[in-house]
């Protein structure tokens, strides 16, 4: 049963995943930094996409460090086993952004912009998961 669920919940992921990442330019990272950089050279993405994931990361720290102190705060016989949880979900939740990444990466079959679909990708993936752990 532990199996079943175990797939159940990496399946989820994986399709939540792949719809943020499929979602159109338009609302991503890398369109806002299409629109704020411009006229400028294309390389100007990758500081503006850096940015945007130092911001998405410092607010998915954030709501991570908020969830585990409030869960810390419940006197229950569950809350060790609710931390647990909680850790094994963020720890899941990078392995999937890592390969979920690397894949539209590799799908840019050696393309001059695989590390932009790369850079955005995590920084999209990342907003989520801070916004999911903040619900």
């Amino acid at each position: 049963m532990k199996k079943i669920i175990s797939v159940v919940v990496v399946a989820t992921l994986f399709a939540m995943g792949t719809a943020t990442a499929q979602e159109p330019a338009a609302s991503g990272a890398l369109n806002e930094c299409y629109e704020s950089t411009g006229d400028q050279p294309r390389t100007a993405l990758q500081p503006c996409l850096e940015r945007k994931a130092d911001e998405a990361t410092s607010q998915m720290t954030t709501a991570y460090n908020k969830l585990q102190a409030q869960t810390k705060e419940i006197d229950s016989s569950a809350t060790a086993q609710a931390l647990a949880s909680l850790r094994a979900s963020q720890e899941a939740f990078e392995a999937f952004k890592d390969a979920q990444c690397q894949w539209q990466a590799d799908a840019a079959m050696g393309g001059s912009g695989a590390g932009d679909f790369s850079s955005a990708c995590k920084v999209d993936l990342i907003r989520w998961r801070a916004q999911q752990l903040s619900d």
